[in-house]
């Protein structure tokens, strides 16, 4: 349900410039309309301000992963934050990996999308799971620490400047490495974690969508 920041303040229990800043850091669901913040809080969940973020190795275990090591008491809280997954604010999640946004030649994309060393996901694996969205002038996945600048200097990735907008955006996991050997496309939990990250009502949809 979108309302305003004095709204969102006056049920979150504290001040509209409190909201702001949360909204503007991201650790609130809201979008820009013009130059104001619209909040999104769901109607069916009493409100709250967001959670602390999980550990990196937690987030993982959340998602189904990396959970070798784990504790019994660990693997129980992950089990219980599994059931209200589609519940926990996209940045509750953020510390699974660092991500680099970057900036390919057009002609480039469709080689970095072909890649063995990337596991795709977000737009580029939500299709493969039956998620209706799709973006060709965008890729997106997961690399290993060790091979993200081999990755960058093959096809020539730069950071954005001058207003550009990334059409490649690359995760580098941690702690470790999570997917299974020989892997193309993430799991659909965790794409549905990229698209909500993503912020626009098309991805946030496909993830609502995944996680159901």
């Amino acid at each position: 349900m979108d309302v305003s920041v004095a709204e969102a303040a006056q049920a979150l229990g504290v001040s509209p410039r409190r909201v702001r800043a949360l909204a503007e850091a991201g650790e609130i669901s809201a979008r820009r309309v013009g130059r104001a913040w619209v909040i999104d809080l769901d109607p069916r969940l009493p409100p709250r301000l967001p959670a602390r973020r999980l550990s990196a190795r937690s987030a993982w275990a959340v998602l189904g992963l990396g959970q070798e090591g784990l504790s019994r008491s660990e693997r129980q809280r992950a089990r219980k934050r599994q059931e209200r997954l589609a519940d926990l604010l996209p940045q509750a999640l953020a510390r699974r990996a660092e991500v680099h946004h970057l900036i390919a030649h057009p002609a480039a994309l469709r080689r970095v999308e072909g890649d063995s060393r990337i596991v795709l996901g977000g737009v580029s694996a939500a299709a493969h799971h039956g998620a209706d969205v799709i973006a060709v002038d965008r890729v997106e996945g997961y690399v290993r620490t060790d091979d993200l600048d081999d990755v960058r200097t093959a096809y020539a990735l730069r950071p954005p400047r001058d207003g550009d907008s990334a059409n490649v955006v690359l995760r580098v996991p941690a702690p470790a490495w999570p997917f299974p050997e020989g892997e193309r496309y993430a799991p659909p939990v965790v794409v549905a974690a990229d698209l909500r990250e993503a912020g626009d009502e098309r991805s946030i949809r496909a993830a609502r969508g995944l996680l159901a």
